[in-house]
């Protein structure tokens, strides 16, 4: 069984590995249907009149394949988050990670810390956010000011 990990890029696309691809034959323009069932996601050949294969993409320059709009709401995916990838026979079964090492901010893979459950921001996200707390509760806390 082959593996291998990938992350949602700000397009919405993950990389399927060349090794993958070149097991299901899949190139460039190669059709494929992405398709989330509510507890599994799954990257397959497209099966003539298949009621599960609604959410149809194309395998594209360095074998990445996009998310369908759909398919990223139910599933509940985001830009920068890190994926597993398992070929099983014909097809790619797709699993959020445990560890996200992306922040789910900005995608980046520097300093990044668990803030809340499946929330993960790096250093300058994370100070974005302090700064922009603080700018709040200064507003909040201005004395208001009366004309006698």
């Amino acid at each position: 069984m082959e593996t291998g990990k990938r992350f949602i890029d700000s397009g919405w696309r993950i990389t399927i590995p060349k090794s993958m691809r070149l097991k299901l034959g899949w190139q460039v323009d190669t059709v494929v249907c992405v398709h989330w069932d509510g507890f599994e996601l799954t990257i397959c050949n497209p099966k003539t009149g298949c009621a599960k294969c609604p959410d149809i993409s194309r395998v594209g320059a360095l074998g990445k394949v996009v998310i369908p709009p759909k398919v990223r709401e139910e599933a509940r995916l985001y830009p920068g988050q890190i994926l597993s990838l398992v070929l099983q026979g014909s097809k790619i079964v797709v699993a959020p990670e445990e560890k996200q090492l992306r922040c789910s901010a900005c995608g980046s893979e520097s300093d990044v810390k668990r803030i809340l459950a499946n929330v993960h921001l790096c250093k300058k996200c994370r100070d974005d956010l302090k700064a922009a707390a603080l700018r709040s509760m200064n507003q909040t806390q201005q004395p208001a000011l009366h004309e006698e």
